[in-house]
């Protein structure tokens, strides 16, 4: 449910209801309500939702919650290449990544 995708996403991302709210210009109260199934947000703010959580609206949209699953799982080395991420409020850069891949490589015995 739309709810419980919402829930997830904010807590997969550590981030507080406030913080979301803040992000997507709406009052920490209404965000709960969605989180809540209270109220259902508008189109736009679905819009502004999925591209705060950068996934598409139909995946925030569809009734099916195998998506959730999917989402669990990441392969860590192609995040650290290819993934969307920051480090202290800063994408890294390709050398960065590269370091970081050598970093992760060593740890398991590449």
């Amino acid at each position: 449910m739309f709810k419980d995708k919402l829930r997830y996403l904010r807590k997969h991302q550590e981030l507080s209801q406030a913080q979301v709210a803040q992000n997507i210009n709406i009052l920490p109260s209404t965000y709960s309500n969605y989180e809540q199934g209270i109220r259902e947000p508008d189109i736009a703010t679905i819009k502004k939702l999925a591209n705060f959580f950068d996934v598409s609206i139909d995946y925030l949209l569809e009734n099916d919650k195998s998506c959730l699953d999917a989402m669990d799982t990441v392969d860590f080395e192609t995040m650290i290449l290819y993934g969307k991420y920051t480090i202290k409020s800063k994408f890294p850069t390709a050398k960065e990544r590269k370091m970081l891949q050598t970093i992760v490589n060593a740890i398991f015995d590449k």
